[in-house]
């Protein structure tokens, strides 16, 4: 099988040390630019009526229902960007693996242009090639590894942590990945940040659960605009006004709320009436005032609850 190593299927602005053994399996779009780097530079081009071409399409073939045959996934990234932070505040970093599956065995690297900002390689985190701008400060929090769920927590970020950042995973010779964008600033007056819980919430079909969301420093949210969403589907907007049935997807209309005894300190609370295992997913609290925005993640998890027969004892 046609295969290329790490440093060449990485984008060309990473670095590749040596830190990640084997081969990744070479992208589509890698070998057709193979195919049509070979058959233009070589010496005695090919014609389409010769075995030239025929051999490269074979190597397709074989490489792509290897691809096929193996566990294939995409990465989610943030539901909006740029994600951004306080000096001297923690971040919290999570991507998602569709569809779920236990990353616990996997190679997990997060990467800031050339640095290794995190690399976390089956069950061990390989703090000898990081970075020294991020040595002693990220930590991978494993709780929903299980679920498909990564989150690195960064240390104390500063101003120097601004940049765009990725995330690989690698399992076997498949690999995938995402990248976002970081923004940190020094606090304004008026600034805040949005907290939001890093565990995973479980639930089972049925019940009422309540999602909350929690301003830092704590002020009151009364006169903001808040919006919650699932993937890219609007669960609740406060102030409702008179539009949200038309905004909110059906799926959630007339089975939300929004508790509000807390505002006033920052704290919104949503709830789910009779959650369903669609419900599933990552959820997003999104804060607005007149001068700041900011945001939370939060991942649901709903159980099926187990068939009941119609027979009585």
């Amino acid at each position: 099988m046609l295969r290329l190593s790490p440093c060449s299927s990485l984008p060309a602005s990473l670095t590749c040390p040596q830190d990640l053994p084997g081969y990744f399996s070479i992208s589509l779009v890698g070998i057709l630019s193979a195919m049509i780097w070979t058959i233009r530079w070589h010496h005695q081009p090919a014609s389409y009526n010769s075995p030239t071409p025929r051999l490269y399409l074979i190597h397709l073939n074989l490489v792509l229902s290897d691809i096929t045959s193996s566990g294939t996934f995409t990465v989610s990234g943030p539901l909006f960007q740029p994600i951004r932070a306080w000096v001297g505040e923690d971040v919290q970093l999570s991507r998602q693996l569709s569809p779920k599956m236990d990353v616990q065995g996997m190679i997990v690297k997060w990467v800031r242009g050339p640095l290794v900002v995190h690399l976390y390689r089956m069950g061990q985190e390989m703090e000898e090639v990081q970075a020294p701008a991020f040595q002693g400060r990220t930590k991978m929090l494993r709780q929903d590894m299980a679920e498909g769920k990564v989150t690195v927590r960064i240390h104390q970020v500063q101003l120097s942590d601004t940049g765009q950042y990725a995330c690989y995973f690698q399992e076997g010779s498949f690999y995938n990945e995402t990248s976002f964008d970081l923004q940190v600033a020094e606090r304004q007056e008026g600034a805040f940040s949005v907290i939001g819980s890093a565990q995973l919430i479980r639930a089972k079909q049925g019940e009422d659960i309540t999602l909350s969301c929690q301003l830092s420093p704590k002020m009151d949210a009364w006169d903001m605009t808040v919006n919650w969403f699932r993937n890219q589907t609007l669960v609740h907007r406060y102030p409702t006004g008179e539009k949200l049935e038309g905004s909110q997807g059906t799926e959630f209309q007339g089975r939300t709320e929004l508790l509000k005894c807390d505002m006033a300190e920052g704290k919104v609370t949503l709830r789910i009436q009779q959650v369903q295992v669609s419900d599933s997913g990552p959820y997003t609290c999104h804060f607005r005032s007149p001068d700041n925005c900011d945001e939370a993640h939060i991942e649901l998890h709903v159980a099926a609850s187990p068939w009941l027969g119609s027979c009585q004892p």
